[in-house]
């Protein structure tokens, strides 16, 4: 079986259907990722192919463009704002359109038998519905993202008619990641466990040790601090520097510098995997990024969240409501809030229920049976036909908006 994978740029997007890609190929199966631009060699990094799938196009440019021409900021690209939400939609539809026709013309060649696409890929339906292979979608999210994908047809509806369809094709199942005591909407989905993506890395000694205290991770993710930098964090260090706890800042390629002289249990890092710093940790405080909660979520530690924008005030919401994290501004921390969210012990049981529902779903392997068999029946639908044969599948009742 061959397996084509539409993302849309970022690490966030490009990462949650690597542990489905891994198990793919160990079950011998070929996979390859469609990413625009710079975003391949994160696919690469995670030892898999990809292509550039809007060559001539920058994709980021395209989001911060919209977003500047709309003078919305990164703090007011909030997902809990109908606005946003709006600009939301025409920023993914758009940035999806411009991988549409490489996307086609290379599925045309490679002849995958299933797409698999994130849920705000808008290419990847309409190149499986042109090749009349089956789409899944992948959610990226934990919440859910349809309030934005849903509105994608009016910029996309031009590439729908340029290649033969007469609106948004369906797709033939979803596969979600969300743990289920978190997911506030039901999209009717296969259940997979999320295993994030951190890419390999020869770990550091003091990492595959426990602490002798208590240990907690500090993250911004990958988008925060190339638009703003760290030096928000700047109150949280001196408030962790009053606590009896070590703090591990995992900053990525930011300049600790900003955030001057650290106190001696503070521990300023670069990129470090994830899931390895919080299996030795208690607590975690990050920006809300998906792919950082859920892995936070899996090990099973309680949540600090510094929501900035985008849906990180969702998330924190989800997380303040499940019992499982406090929610506050950078600004406003201080160690009584820290000592707090050490000590919450209603919140560690919640983070361990989250953390054994989400051991209990299915792996990414037990996943692989299902996408061979949509596969097979794609197959039987058309006949024995290979896929990219030209013909097209158009969905009855849809419309172009």
């Amino acid at each position: 079986m061959r397996v084509l994978v539409t993302t849309s740029h970022g690490a966030g997007h490009v990462f949650p259907p690597v542990a489905l890609a891994h198990a793919l190929r160990a079950a011998g199966h070929d996979v390859l990722f469609a990413t625009p631009g710079a975003s391949g060699a994160l696919v690469a990094r995670a030892g898999l192919h990809a292509f550039d799938s809007a060559p001539g196009r920058d994709t980021e440019e395209i989001f911060g463009r919209l977003l500047a021409e709309r003078r919305m900021t990164f703090d007011r690209f909030r997902t809990d704002s109908p606005e946003a939400v709006t600009l939301a939609a025409e920023v993914f539809a758009r940035t999806s359109e411009a991988t549409v026709d490489r996307t086609v013309e290379v599925a045309r060649s490679w002849r995958p038998d299933l797409v698999l696409h994130t849920e705000l890929q808008g290419a990847g339906p309409l190149v499986a519905a042109v090749l009349g292979v089956p789409a899944v979608e992948h959610t990226i999210s934990c919440h859910h993202f349809r309030q934005i994908s849903d509105r994608f047809g009016p910029w996309l509806a031009a590439a729908y008619r340029r290649h033969g369809l007469a609106g948004r094709p369906p797709v033939a199942a979803t596969v979600d990641t969300r743990p289920p005591s978190i997911a506030t909407y039901d999209l009717g989905g296969w259940p997979m466990r999320a295993l994030p993506c951190t890419t390999g890395a020869v770990l550091p000694p003091w990492l595959l040790e426990r602490p002798p205290r208590p240990r907690v991770a500090v993250t911004l993710g990958t988008l925060r601090p190339q638009l703003n930098g760290v030096g928000e964090l700047r109150t949280v260090v001196r408030a962790a520097g009053a606590v009896d706890a070590e703090f591990v800042l995992a900053l990525g390629d930011a300049d600790p510098a900003v955030l001057g002289e650290l106190p001696a249990n503070v521990r300023a890092e670069g990129w470090l995997p994830l899931t390895a710093l919080l299996e030795t940790c208690t607590a975690m405080i990050h920006h809300g990024g998906n792919g950082t909660t859920l892995a936070g979520l899996g090990a099973g530690v309680r949540h600090l969240v510094l929501p900035g924008g985008a849906d990180d005030f969702e998330v924190a919401r989800i997380l303040h409501a499940r019992g499982a994290g406090l929610v506050s501004s950078p600004d406003a921390v201080d160690a009584a809030l820290l000592r707090r969210l050490l000590a919450d012990e209603k919140m560690l049981a919640v983070a361990a229920e989250i953390r054994a529902e989400t051991a209990a779903l299915p792996s990414p392997a037990a996943i692989v049976p299902r996408l061979e068999k949509l596969a097979d029946q794609g197959r039987a639908a058309r006949g024995g036909r290979r896929a990219g044969s030209g013909q097209v599948r158009v969905s009855p009742g849809e419309t172009g908006a």
